[in-house]
């Protein structure tokens, strides 16, 4: 009885088997999976969003921290004004695309370009900032990785680029146990915190402006570094078309649970960060002395680090499910290169994944895994797709004038685009020196880039197209160059390939060697008798190359004859193990790499795959 062995290769172990289209259906999400895929990136905020606003705050005075409370109370109202307007987003676009697609067809293609590239850059951040603070957690518990902290970084990019590869459906059962552990955690912090006996503060302290002054400008810095909280709400509307049937319905039902955690997550914690005095430590994140506050330096306190430094590491994900959706929408628009349009063996945009984690781990490693470093740069473009998204909004409903409440949409959209510029403007002035410049600098370079991508499509395509269809294939009077070392079975073969194309002529190529050589090489010519069509021609090499005359003699060629007419052929050897290919030159895959940029040659392959069979040698 035979035994059939499956053969797995190491592709199949890390990626998995390739799917079907017909099994397309099957490996979307649902509407919880959808959100451990696409919203750890804005949950995860809920671990610095009031700490960043306390920071920015506690420069004041311990008196002026009573401002967290109204700053909070107003990044909620506008994380409701996103919800709104997303939901709304997403009924009107269900493929995706999101603050691209409505800025392109509302405020026009520059609109679109903006907010796109502003999304790219952010996914891209969002990547580094997420896995650096995720290691960085991981080393304040053991500082014995510190030296390791940047191959550690590219190491956690490395795996999500992995995991991503394999499919959307794989990184949602991976990360959806860390990402509701996190959830439950910090609503049980919040519920208790709020109703806990030890040390409260009245109620009148909530509602009491205090007494110490506080400079509005420094009010609106903390407005715009707690506004890092609402980063990654956008995802969801990217990414509608990995939720399964009736995703639109599934896309708004996750946004909608999105915006309830997320706000009740963010605004429990700075209640309670109020409650407790909370005050910013270097030593000691925010959501850390408040577990030791409210539940003791236990259990509770060690695993909510350890989801913590989790839910960080795997905010990532949610840039490796957005970067590839929105790349493939622009690509398919034509601003981007159509390889972000490929679909891997595994139904996902592989080349948007590959990207992502290469840009991502190079940012890594040129910021040394600085999360200080990367943070400046974090907020500007997402804020900047929000304002579009918004405003384009606003544009949207007042064109449909037939709708009674589009005013509510209309006052939200304008009112939430101007909170949202305002922290585009914030984070721009007072971050600039600290590496906001790079974003703006970077925003509008991918902008000319992209409008270069589209131009080149553009004119490609006009040169392409063919209005006047009297005009038939018509065959073209050949000359054919066929590069000859040797005279062997490799060499018969690749001539009569030639001979088939019915050309005017053919120019078996020869670069001249040794003398000795020489003689063996055209005596053996002399008395093979090929066909008279073929003519020999050798050139000389002064400096032992073979490549450089070779390619003199067809360019000079080439200048003989119309564009088209010389087709270089070249023979290549295919060896029966792949080691063995260190046994040989290439000089045939050399040759092509050069002649394949020359705009008037046509270059053709023909492999001569070798037939291995036992060598009888005798012992002399």
């Amino acid at each position: 009885m035979k035994h059939t062995r499956r053969h797995v290769n190491l592709r199949t172990i890390l990626f998995g088997r390739p799917i079907k289209d017909r099994e397309a259906e099957s490996r979307k999400v649902g509407v919880w999976e959808g959100l451990s895929v696409l919203a750890p990136d804005a949950l995860s905020s809920v671990a610095y969003g009031t700490e960043e606003i306390l920071i920015v705050l506690s420069a004041a005075g311990v008196g002026a921290l009573w401002y967290s409370l109204p700053i909070s109370a107003v990044i909620v109202l506008l994380l409701i004004f996103l919800v709104v307007s997303y939901r709304q987003i997403i009924r009107a676009y269900p493929t995706g695309g999101g603050a691209y697609v409505i800025g392109r067809d509302t405020l026009g293609p520059s609109a679109g370009l903006l907010a796109g590239a502003a999304l790219l850059i952010d996914y891209t951040l969002t990547v580094s900032v997420s896995v650096t603070a995720g290691i960085a957690a991981l080393v304040s518990a053991f500082p014995s990785l510190l030296p390791y902290t940047v191959e550690l970084s590219v190491l956690v990019v490395a795996f999500l680029t992995i995991v991503n590869l394999r499919g959307v459906r794989e990184s949602a059962q991976l990360f959806a146990a860390p990402t509701y552990l996190f959830i439950v955690m910090i609503l049980a912090m919040v519920a208790v915190g709020l109703f806990h006996r030890a040390a409260p503060t009245p109620l009148a302290a909530y509602v009491t402006p205090t007494a110490v002054s506080v400079a509005p400008l420094l009010i609106l810095r903390a407005f715009s570094s707690g506004s890092s909280a609402l980063t990654g709400i956008e995802a969801i509307s990217n990414g509608v078309p990995v939720f399964k049937e009736d995703s639109v319905q599934r896309a708004r039902r996750a946004m909608l649970l999105l915006g309830l955690f997320l706000g009740s997550m963010f605004l429990g914690t700075s209640i309670i960060a109020f409650r407790y005095h909370i005050v910013p430590n270097a030593e000691v994140t925010v959501l850390q002395q408040l577990a030791d506050r409210i539940f003791g330096h236990g259990w509770f306190f060690y695993l909510l680090s350890f989801v913590t430094m989790a839910i960080l590491s795997i905010a990532a994900n949610t840039s490796f499910a957005g970067f590839p959706q929105l790349a493939s929408i622009m690509a398919r628009d034509e601003w981007m290169p159509r390889m972000f349009l490929a679909r891997g063996d595994r139904l996902v945009y592989q080349n948007g994944i590959i990207v992502l984690g290469i840009i991502s781990s190079l940012l890594i490693i040129a910021f040394r895994g600085n999360t200080d470093a990367l943070i400046p740069l974090y907020a500007v473009g997402v804020y900047m797709s929000f304002t579009i998204a918004m405003s384009s909004l606003a544009k949207k409903r007042w064109q449909e004038g037939n709708d009674p409440h589009r005013w509510v949409t209309i006052g939200m959209g304008l009112f939430g685009s101007l909170l949202t510029a305002a922290v585009v403007i914030t984070s721009v002035v007072t971050k600039f020196t600290e590496g906001a410049w790079i974003v703006v600098l970077a925003i509008p370079t991918i902008v000319w880039g992209m409008r270069a991508v589209h131009q080149h499509y553009r004119s490609v395509a006009d040169e392409l197209r063919l209005e006047d269809l009297t005009l038939v294939p018509k065959p073209k009077a050949l000359v054919v160059v066929v590069p000859v070392a040797s005279i062997n079975k490799m060499t018969l073969a690749t001539l009569s390939y030639a001979l088939s194309m019915n050309p005017e002529e053919i120019v078996a190529l020869h670069v001249a060697g040794t003398p000795e050589r020489e003689a063996r090489f055209h005596a053996r010519w002399k008395n093979w008798n090929a066909d008279p069509r073929i003519k020999l021609a050798v050139v000389e090499s002064q400096y032992r190359s073979v490549i450089r005359p070779m390619v003199r003699y067809i360019d000079h060629l080439t200048g003989l004859f119309a564009e088209g007419r010389v087709v270089v052929v070249i023979p290549e050897l295919l060896v029966e193990k792949s080691w063995q290919n260190i046994l040989h030159n290439h000089m045939a895959v050399a040759l092509e790499a050069v002649l394949i940029f020359r705009r008037r040659i046509a270059v053709t392959v023909v492999p001569y795959r070798l037939q291995q069979k036992p060598v009888n040698s005798k012992p002399s």
